[in-house]
């Protein structure tokens, strides 16, 4: 009797699941971008990992993959972009203007580049629709580190006694973007940015804590990044903000 109430509430919370997932469009993550000058530090891929893994905790969201996809659409852009400037370049040959000024270039909708696509714009459909067919998915989220960098300051409080503290700290920000992959609309865009400190307090002779920036300081910046990013997505999947077009 155990076993037969064991194996009916596995199907139950099976069937809720799948009502769940059916009512949310299905999605991937593609592997973050670094725009930084610190690209030599793998801190996307890490980042792609670590908001993956807590989006996929949530059990909210409906991803075709369990592992972000290593699809480079900025690489892809280029080319597109590449091939357009050559048949620009034979039709200003051919004195034939028209291209120039018909062809996305001067068309305010059309995404220059997936790093700067705001809410609204079109991230070249042929593209974004292939990745969405191979993998069956509806959404595209896709992020992009637009600045990581440390800094450090001082505070001296209480004159009288020889109290001072210094903090230091490595803050991580990143763009990020939720695209149809049908259309290539980016349908949703947020800025976050996560961060972590330490702080050195000195009391007269006496120093309590450190201001030292290590790899564990740069690690949990991450995982801030990676918490706040995950927040900011539940709050507007709630909100019915996410999938909104």
């Amino acid at each position: 009797m155990k076993k037969f109430f064991a194996i009916l509430t596995a199907l139950i919370i099976c069937a809720a699941t799948s009502i769940t997932f059916a009512e949310e469009p299905t999605c991937i993550l593609l592997k973050f971008s670094n725009n930084t000058r610190y690209k030599n530090v793998d801190s996307a891929a890490e980042l792609s990992d670590l908001v993956l893994e807590k989006l996929l905790a949530t059990g909210k969201f409906n991803f075709k993959e369990t592992n972000p996809i290593d699809n480079d659409i900025e690489a892809q852009l280029y080319d597109v972009k590449t091939r357009e400037l050559l048949n620009l370049t034979t039709s200003l040959q051919n004195k034939n203007l028209n291209p120039l000024f018909e062809g996305q270039g001067f068309d305010k909708t059309q995404a220059q580049s997936i790093g700067t696509a705001d809410v609204g714009q079109i991230i070249t459909p042929s593209i974004t629709s292939a990745i969405g067919n191979q993998h069956g998915a509806d959404y595209l989220i896709q992020g992009t580190i637009i600045n990581m960098g440390n800094g450090s300051w001082g505070d001296i409080n209480r004159p009288n006694e020889e109290i001072a503290s210094k903090t230091s700290g490595i803050a991580i920000e990143t763009d990020l973007r939720v695209i149809k992959a049908s259309t290539g609309e980016v349908v949703w865009r947020k800025i976050v940015t996560g961060e972590n400190t330490k702080t050195l307090v000195r009391v007269d002779i006496f120093k309590f804590g450190s201001a030292k920036l290590t790899a564990d300081v740069y690690n949990q910046a991450l995982a801030d990044a990676a918490t706040k990013i995950s927040d900011a997505m539940i709050e507007d999947l709630k909100a019915h903000r996410l999938f909104t077009k």
